[in-house]
Order: C-alpha cells, then sequence, then structure tokens
C-alpha cells in the first residue's frame, strides 16, 4: 500500500512544486508559502526512501498540509483583491479541484480504506453533535491541550475555521448591512418583509463573527502565543464590528 501511495504521490509533486514556485514568485516570503516549501521538500525526501519503511498515512498527511498551506495564501489573495469578478470563478474552482486532490490520493493509493470510513464516520458524528470532550473525561498531561480540546479545537484547521468564519460574515455584513436603518422607503408587505430579513442577516453576521473573531484571537494570544497566528486581520474586522453595531 505504502508503494501505491508513493507512486500516486509523485505524480503530483512536480506539478505543486510549480504552483509553488509560481506563488511564492508573487508573494515572496509569506509564511504559508515558506511553510509549503520546506514540506514538499521533506515530503519528496520521503517519497524516495525504501517504500516498505515509509508510513502512507505520514505521506498523506504532509501532503494535505501542504495543499491546505498553499491553498490557504490563495484564498487570501482573493479576498485581498475583492474577488475579481474576470478570473475569481476560475480561481475558486481551481482551489476546490486542489483542495479534493488530497481525497483522490486516498482513493487511489487504497490505504487502510476501513479505517478512513471510521474515521469520517467518527467526524461527522463530532460535526453533528458539536460536542467537545470535558475535561473531566480525559486525563491529560498537557492542561493546555485538555483546554483547547474543551474549546472544541482539535486542530489548526479548527482555528483556521474560526477565522475564515468571521471574514465570511464581514463580507456578508459589508454585503447586506452598509445601508444603515431608514434609507429604505418601506411602502408595501414585501418591501417589509425584504427589510426584516435583510435586517436579520445584518444581525447573525456580525453576532457570528464577533463572537467566533473573538475566540480566535483569544487562542491565538493565550494558549497558542509564539505559534505565528495572525490576529491583526481579525482585529480590524472586529473593529469593523464595533462601528457597525454603534
Amino acid at each position: 500500500m505504502a508503494g501505491a501511495a508513493v507512486v500516486a504521490l509523485r505524480q503530483r509533486l512536480a506539478g505543486l512544486g510549480r504552483r509553488l514556485e509560481r506563488l511564492r514568485g508573487a508573494g515572496g516570503d509569506d509564511a504559508f508559502l515558506v511553510k509549503g516549501a520546506i514540506s514538499l521538500e521533506k515530503l519528496k525526501d520521503l517519497c524516495k526512501e525504501d517504500k516498505e519503511t515509509v508510513n502512507p498515512s505520514n505521506l498523506l498527511q504532509l501532503y494535505t498540509q501542504i495543499v491546505l498551506d498553499i491553498t490557504y495564501f490563495e484564498e487570501n489573495q482573493l479576498a485581498d483583491e475583492d474577488f475579481p469578478e474576470d478570473s475569481s470563478l476560475q480561481r475558486v474552482k481551481e482551489l476546490i479541484s486542489i483542495l479534493s486532490e488530497p481525497e483522490v490520493l486516498v482513493k487511489e493509493s487504497n490505504v487502510h480504506q476501513d479505517c478512513l470510513n471510521d474515521g469520517i464516520h467518527y467526524l461527522l458524528k463530532m460535526l453533528r453533535f458539536r460536542y467537545p470532550p470535558r475535561l473531566n473525561d480525559v486525563s491529560f498531561q498537557d492542561t493546555d491541550t485538555a483546554r483547547l480540546l474543551s474549546e472544541g479545537i482539535f486542530s489548526d484547521t479548527h482555528v483556521l475555521a474560526m477565522m475564515y468564519i468571521g471574514e465570511m460574515c464581514y463580507w456578508g455584513l459589508k454585503h447586506c448591512g452598509e445601508e444603515k436603518p431608514g434609507t429604505h422607503e418601506i411602502d408595501s408587505e414585501s418591501n417589509t418583509e425584504l427589510y426584516c430579513s435583510l435586517h436579520s442577516a445584518v444581525l447573525d453576521f456580525r453576532e457570528v463573527g464577533e463572537k467566533l473573531l473573538m475566540k480566535y484571537v483569544a487562542v491565538c494570544e493565550g494558549l497558542l502565543k509564539g505559534q505565528d497566528w495572525n490576529t491583526a486581520n481579525a482585529k480590524l474586522i472586529l473593529d469593523y464590528f464595533q462601528k457597525f453595531q454603534s
């Protein structure tokens, strides 16, 4: 099985390397691109080792992390450019395709299919119930890790998700709520319903975004301090939420 994973990976490494090189030419020394480049070199070295001694799970995990680092940079580019009309649709489609590659790779290499299915089932169940473990359910040596788990933060992906959702709430608020109450002429029942619907969406965007970004900042500047998490943009969005509220 390891051999199948290595063969499938090698077919992708060259293309991934070219994409990373092109992005680094445009993005310079972005932390996520640098991290992706280092991981890519490590992955290439692992693929050269004896196929019988290589753990396929480690290969797939490292490959997935590289994909996440690269796509995170590209997603930020799109957001910074306000999703240009002439190219954003195609770029989003490319990102979706790239993010699907780890799943395709697993299917091609057929690595521990039963374990994978069990893991997916568990993750879906966890997401469905949103039930983080309680500290008294498990014995931990690392209290910081225990506190993160109790907050429902199981990996870097969960931390990134809080920032992503906060940014999406910001854009939703910009789209639906730039006009202050009183600027609409409510002259019919349908207009009243539309106004109430938009007003409700504005409140949801602000409340959800503010809640998650406050948690993101608290975690990144608390338990995860010193691990290169950037909170500058989150604080700017929180300031926007506060000004919008006032």
